[in-house]
């Protein structure tokens, strides 16, 4: 989908309204929305970990072998917020994002890797699915 997720994401909440994206090839088992407590600016789920404990932590998880985290693109919740607002527009920023026959997961990291500490991000429990 190239730099047309983050557009489009961007967009939404632009107008107010909150964002939960998901891919097609993923089902949900049970209501997510229950699962997204606090208030954060955005919401995803952890690419390269084990189920996460109940009580896990909400950080960034360190960067990998590549130099960036490993999360991952394809579940994100999105509060109209100034953070999240920002995370779409590094995104969109990012390189790997304008390659053609690229996938934006790299690039959807290096986003939030660039803005880790500016935006507040919780890891998405996938327990519960």
């Amino acid at each position: 989908m190239e730099v047309k997720k983050p557009r489009h994401l961007l967009q939404i909440l632009e107008l107010g309204y909150n964002v939960m994206y998901n891919d097609v090839d993923m089902v949900w088992l049970g209501d997510p929305f229950r699962y997204l407590e606090g208030n954060h600016d955005v919401y995803f789920t952890d690419d390269m970990a084990v189920v996460k404990p109940l009580k896990h932590s909400l950080d960034l998880p360190p960067p990998g072998k590549k130099g960036r985290t490993y999360i991952c693109s394809c579940m994100i919740f999105l509060c109209p917020t100034d953070g999240a607002k920002l995370d779409m527009r590094k995104w969109i920023e990012e390189p790997w994002s304008k390659a053609k026959k690229a996938n934006d997961q790299p690039a959807f990291n290096w986003a939030l890797n660039k803005t880790a500490g500016l935006v507040c991000l919780c890891i998405f429990l996938s327990l519960p699915f």
